[in-house]
């Protein structure tokens, strides 16, 4: 295998986490309220359940071939040609997942704080730092995250706490306004989001306890529901649908209105620390999933080789889309679909099929 290290549970959990929330936490919310409006804690819910499904679907992929990631199951399953096939589709997924994710990266310091400064400049931060983290393996970018995800979690619940003087429940009403198909609009894209746990079938083989892997993905999956759900409920009591939607980072604004006895004010500062340092993390896990695919798809028995020029890919791939805008406005119209339907459930639900019919199942080596 092109990767020797292994990981525990608590850990496990915490690269899950950072696989989704980083970016999701900050534009997400303002693409639900403007579809759900009041309702978009319940279009998060029923993300909740799109996420647990498709975490239990890759989970039950990877107890049918342990040891083995989804780009090697993948041939096992479908057979050499067509299984090159999926796993090239899904490398592409993987890279332009993680050129989305270094543009968000770089447009909230760059919208909020340094707008005169060049995109290219994060862009090559984002991939170097998150480079050297991969390089030095699985391990390492683990300890990371472990030390990195419960400070930011615990610094943004903490935040939000400072606005509960600013909050008005009468926000939240009427519930149901919008109707149900407004509610379901709403959850596809944090849904498109949540399906983002597909990718913890390249980490379940290295797992010390690799049993457990269901237990992680639900966790987590439940861990970020609660916390999006939380946030989301946050910035609604505090300034209502109205100016949330039209926010592009509405939990930037959100923090950035924090002012208690003239003394505690411009927090903001803090929200950049703790996307920064997050950001990194995500990019790292889509990062290693990336070199680790190629590797294997590649037949190689070391994925370091890769690192650079998957980083330079990284690099162009970043400059497709060329403003904020239309980066949200194809997250909020494309991604859903794009994600959702084909590599979230669509590829995997064929996979399975396909192993149940034929009687696949690996041995463990």
């Amino acid at each position: 295998m092109p990767e020797k290290g292994k990981i525990d549970t608590k850990q496990a959990i915490m690269l899950s986490i950072c696989l989704i929330l980083p970016t999701a936490m900050l534009s997400v919310p303002a693409v639900i309220i403007r579809h759900a409006r009041q309702d978009a804690w319940i279009s998060l819910i029923l993300s909740i359940f799109i996420g647990l499904l498709v975490a239990r679907l890759i989970v039950s992929l990877s107890f049918r071939f342990p040891d083995k990631t989804l780009f090697q199951y993948s041939e096992e399953i479908l057979g050499r040609v067509p299984g090159k096939i999926v796993g090239l589709l899904y490398l592409w997924w993987v890279l332009h997942s993680n050129a989305i994710a270094i543009d968000e990266f770089a447009s909230l310091p760059c919208v909020a704080l340094m707008p005169d400064t060049p995109f290219v400049a994060f862009f090559i931060i984002a991939i170097v730092v998150a480079g050297y983290a991969v390089r030095n393996g699985l391990e390492v970018l683990s300890r990371y995250i472990e030390l990195i995800t419960p400070i930011g979690l615990g610094l943004m619940v903490s935040l939000f706490c400072l606005l509960t003087t600013k909050v008005k429940f009468e926000r939240l009403l009427p519930v149901f306004d919008k109707g149900l198909v407004s509610i379901v609009k709403g959850a596809a894209m944090p849904s498109g989001w949540m399906g983002e746990i597909v990718l913890f079938s390249m980490f379940i083989p290295y797992l010390n306890k690799p049993r457990e892997a269901c237990r992680v993905a639900v966790l987590s999956i439940l861990i970020i529901g609660i916390f999006m759900v939380s946030v989301t409920v946050g910035i609604l009591l505090v300034f209502g649908p109205d100016v949330s939607s039209s926010w592009i980072f509405p939990v930037f604004m959100a923090i950035r209105a924090i002012s208690i006895a003239n003394f505690l004010e411009r927090v903001e500062s803090v929200v950049i620390g703790i996307w920064v340092f997050m950001g990194f993390a995500k990019i790292g896990v889509l990062y290693y999933a990336a070199v680790l695919g190629s590797a294997q798809w590649l037949g190689l028995k070391d994925y370091r080789p890769l690192v650079a020029p998957v980083g330079i890919v990284l690099l162009g791939l970043a400059f497709l889309c060329p403003n904020i805008i239309d980066l949200l406005d194809f997250l909020a119209r494309a991604f859903p679909p794009y994600a959702l339907i084909v590599f979230e459930l669509g590829i995997p639900l064929i996979l399975l099929g396909a192993s149940l019919i034929r009687g696949r199942r690996g041995e463990s080596s």
